[in-house]
């Protein structure tokens, strides 16, 4: 059916077990059927290979999958169950052992392939933080619009593509420099001291990029910085991103991360930010990168990025 997508390595075994408890597992769909009309579309994308230190993040899409037998649709605190909403896994973007354009590539087609032809929300389950870049050009070269992107993140991934070419400290730049995305439609939430340069910081406020830093949210709150970004973007653009780059969090919480570091944000800041951007309903799009199950402790960090998208799909839910 798709041309630059893999079948999911796996897949549960079918069958219910306890009747009055619906797992993700049971939930998500393994089979796409054509001109059905879905919720989520899930979309593996295992490329680490572009990460600017070691990372195994490709190991992160097949980590997410297993996951989904451990937790419920069940949301106690919005007393909402998401088992009323349909998503299916579209399995994997085609990766070349060792060509890392061929995968870049492949990754644009394939955004641009399912943007076309499914009616579903993209959910990208990367991978290093260079797959947001192709991800977004694929579904603005099926769809032109003005997108808008928010970035949760600790750095500010506007390194010079001169010194590396494209990897996972590059995908705000190329997404500017492609002209795919504009300066001043990109808001940064997350970032931290001590992990960026003053120099990178010009280029990008001189670009007209939103820079919130991880003290200003504990200053501020996270639910008012959020809320802000979303009605900044909501006024001038057709459609919304949303990219969590795992390590945004503080150390503590996500050791399964390459660049860990202190003084992030919390998993409750997080997980709040991500119910209320899937309240937006120009939100068309997110991802969850940067997430390394092979440096993870009992899986802290996937466990994270899976209740990332469990929380955005309450807000989904609920604006639906």
């Amino acid at each position: 059916m798709f041309s630059y997508l893999t079948q999911p390595p796996f897949r549960f075994t079918q069958g219910k077990g306890d009747p009055y408890v619906t797992r993700l597992s049971e939930w998500v769909e393994q089979t796409y059927q054509p001109g059905e009309s879905y919720d989520f579309a899930i979309i593996g994308v295992p490329l680490s290979k572009s990460s600017i230190s070691f990372s195994g993040a490709h190991a992160h899409p097949l980590q997410f999958r297993q996951l989904l037998s451990s937790f419920t649709t069940y949301n106690f605190d919005e007393d909402l169950d998401l088992a009323s909403l349909r998503a299916v896994d579209l399995g994997d973007v085609a990766m070349h052992v060792t060509d890392i354009s061929c995968c870049q590539e492949n990754i644009e087609s394939a955004l641009q392939e399912v943007t076309t032809n499914v009616s579903a929300t993209p959910v990208i389950v990367g991978g290093d933080h260079s797959i947001t870049y192709r991800a977004i050009t694929g579904i603005k070269r099926a769809k032109p619009q003005r997108i808008g992107l928010i970035q949760f993140d600790a750095h500010l991934d506007v390194r010079d593509t001169a010194y590396g070419g494209t990897s996972n400290g590059t995908p705000m730049r190329s997404l500017m420099e492609s002209e795919t995305v504009r300066g001043e439609d990109i808001v940064t939430i997350g970032l931290r001291s001590f992990a960026n340069s003053r120099e990178y910081r010009q280029y990008a406020e001189a670009k007209g990029m939103t820079l919130i830093t991880a003290n200003q949210v504990r200053q501020r709150g996270i639910d008012a910085v959020v809320a802000e970004a979303i009605q900044y973007l909501e006024a001038k653009c057709d459609a919304i991103y949303i990219t969590f780059d795992v390590d945004v969090m503080d150390q503590s919480t996500v050791p399964g991360v390459p660049a860990i570091g202190p003084a992030g944000l919390s998993s409750v800041d997080l997980l709040s930010a991500a119910h209320a951007v899937g309240k937006s309903p120009k939100v068309i799009a997110m991802d969850m990168v940067c997430v390394d199950p092979t440096k993870d402790v009992r899986d802290m960090t996937s466990r994270v990025a899976l209740h990332l998208f469990l929380h955005f799909a309450t807000g989904y839910h609920q604006r639906k």
